[in-house]
């Protein structure tokens, strides 16, 4: 441990450096023209995106060329999402973002997936400056804390200073797994992110950085890891720029939302530039500052030329990935989709889904038929199922880029009421957003009336607290399978049930699910998630060929009476129905 906290501690010595060394010169009289060019949410797609990082690196030098004032930065989520970036746990896609030269980065929820140990060996592996003013380190329960990165670095272009305040959502104590950022003990929280109530002590930390930063900069500008998702509510980047003044953008991430050079008023009722580019290198976002203000923003659409030695470095991981992945162990006839067909919404965050009845029935056929632990119910977050399987050949690296995060399937014994409440968490945004706790279900059915309102109770990280406040619940008619008598029961808030998920969830209390704390563990480590997937789908009857056929008809659950298996329907089983939505 001590040399872990030696490390972090060099490293951010080295990036405050950085940081006042970048400031030390006198600002340029004649605030220069620069076009920063900006990412987010790439989740490690290298180069299957609309864009390619050797797309982006050979746009920002042609640009260059034409005598542009360049800088490239990312609002975070980089690392992970695909068997690209959980092949190695992040170190190429760090390497290919060097060598497509960005600048400054700051840090997504994404960027801890691989624990706090990774986290710091992939910050001092970039050559970019890595910026959070509101990531904080504590030595005891009590302290306050102090910045884990730099608040800020000023970069300079040509004779351009901007400044980059970095901002992480405090949703990321609850969006990656809680246990890593506690201390040892695990008592306290060791690391921490300033929020406050309501968001006012994230708005003061913000305020401070940017008062500090434009002393220095031309140009100051909020990277943040935000996002406009209802579940972040005080901590979008609306709120933030609601409460704050002194900067002319900022670049979003983490909603995966497309708004390019949107107009939000500041604390003093001035318009602030806000922009986010998608997600999964769908966009290139750009904007071009001259002469103290913002003047244009919007996306670049790349030639189609690359830059050679990214275009190498992109092609050796994903040789490496095949090579270790690639063996293909199914065909998939029709796709299974955690997006609604020929779009990006993403349906496994806020409905039924093939993708999520699939993942949920993966881990219970898991639990009950090859490791016999008699499990009833089956939860899977949809945070947890990130991309369709396309039809055609389904490879580990299909499924490990539907479940990038290589986590563990725990299980837990839990009260009927337990798993009603947790559905009722899971429901919250149903009908109106996204959320990434929405639950998938095997072995269960329920139903969200949403013309109940959303009462239930949390703290300031968004974790369950209690139940509906006024005792209404928008979650009804929830009935467990039974296969003694051929079909769903309704369930018994008092009977202790058997569920099977995602270790993040159940057993961690990851997205807020800290109601499972007082759930029995069972297990904590039965299988990998994508593991699980594989040997479901292993488990198929074969098609016409030699490898098994992924058909609601060949599934091992198919000969379970009056269960539902519809995984040639999008929208899933009809497992999950909501009704009430206006």
């Amino acid at each position: 441990m001590k040399k872990a906290i030696s490390g972090e501690r060099a490293l951010a010595r080295l990036l405050l450096m950085a940081a006042a060394l970048a400031a030390a010169a006198p600002l340029c009289a004649g605030r220069a023209r620069v076009v920063v060019l900006h990412t987010n949410d790439t989740h490690s797609h290298v180069d299957d995106g609309i864009v390619a990082f050797s797309e982006i690196a050979a746009e920002r030098a042609r640009l260059e060329a034409a005598g542009e004032n360049v800088i490239l930065v990312d609002a975070g989520d980089y690392v992970q999402g695909t068997a690209l970036g959980g092949f190695d746990s992040g170190r190429s896609v760090i390497d290919i973002m060097n060598a497509a030269g960005y600048k400054v980065a700051t840090l997504g929820n994404h960027e801890f997936d691989y624990g706090i140990d990774t986290m710091f060996a992939n910050a001092r592996r970039a050559a970019f400056r890595t910026v959070s003013c509101n990531f904080v380190r504590r030595d005891s329960a009590a302290e306050a804390g102090r910045l884990v990165f730099p608040a800020y670095t000023v970069v300079t272009s040509g004779t351009a200073r901007v400044a980059f305040v970095g901002v992480t959502t405090p949703t990321a104590l609850v969006s990656a797994n809680p246990a890593i950022f506690l201390d040892p003990t695990g008592s306290w929280r060791a690391y921490d992110f300033i929020a406050g109530e309501r968001g006012a002590a994230l708005y003061e930390a913000v305020q401070s950085a940017v008062n500090e930063a434009a002393a220095h900069a031309d140009y100051t500008v909020v990277l943040g890891h935000l996002g406009i998702s209802p579940d972040c509510a005080g901590y979008m980047s609306t709120d933030v720029i609601a409460h704050t003044t002194n900067f002319v953008a900022l670049i979003d991430g983490h909603s995966h939302s497309e708004y390019t050079g949107s107009r939000v008023r500041n604390a003093a009722g001035k318009d602030v530039i806000l922009t986010q580019s998608g997600s999964y290198l769908g966009l290139l976002g750009c904007l071009t500052f001259e002469d103290g203000q913002c003047v244009s923003a919007g996306t670049i659409y790349t030639r189609g030329d690359r830059d050679h030695n990214v275009d190498r470095l992109e092609k050796e991981l994903a040789g490496a990935v095949e090579r270790q992945f690639g063996v293909q162990i199914a065909e998939v006839p029709n796709a299974l989709c955690s997006y609604r067909p020929g779009t990006t919404e993403r349906l496994a965050r806020k409905q039924s889904c093939s993708a999520g009845d699939f993942s949920a029935d993966a881990i219970w056929w898991y639990a009950n038929d090859r490791e016999g632990l008699a499990c009833e119910i089956a939860m899977m977050n949809g945070g947890n199922v990130r991309a369709d399987i396309p039809a055609g050949a389904a490879t580990l690296k299909t499924l490990r880029t539907m479940q990038p995060f290589g986590g563990a399937i725990g299980v837990v014994e839990a009260s009927g009421r337990l798993v009603i409440d947790a559905l009722e968490f899971g429901a919250q945004a149903a009908g109106k957003g996204e959320f990434g706790g929405f639950l998938h279900v095997a072995g269960l059915k329920y139903t969200i009336d949403c013309a109940v309102k959303p009462s239930v109770r949390v703290d300031a990280t968004g974790s369950w607290m209690s139940g509906p406040s006024n005792g209404v619940y928008r979650v009804k008619d929830v009935q467990v399978y039974d296969g003694k008598v051929g079909g769903f029961v309704p369930l018994d808030p008092n009977a202790i049930y058997r569920v099977v998920g995602n270790a993040f969830t159940i057993v961690e209390g990851g997205d807020g699910f800290s109601m499972f704390r007082s759930a029995k563990k069972i297990e904590n480590g039965l299988v990998t998630d994508y593991l699980a997937l594989a040997e479901y789908a292993k488990a198929f009857a074969k098609g016409g060929g030699e490898l098994p056929s992924i058909t609601s008809a060949a599934s091992p659950l198919a000969s379970r009476r009056g269960y539902p298996v519809n995984y040639e329907n999008p929208l899933g089983s009809g497992r999950i129905l909501i009704k009430g939505v206006r």
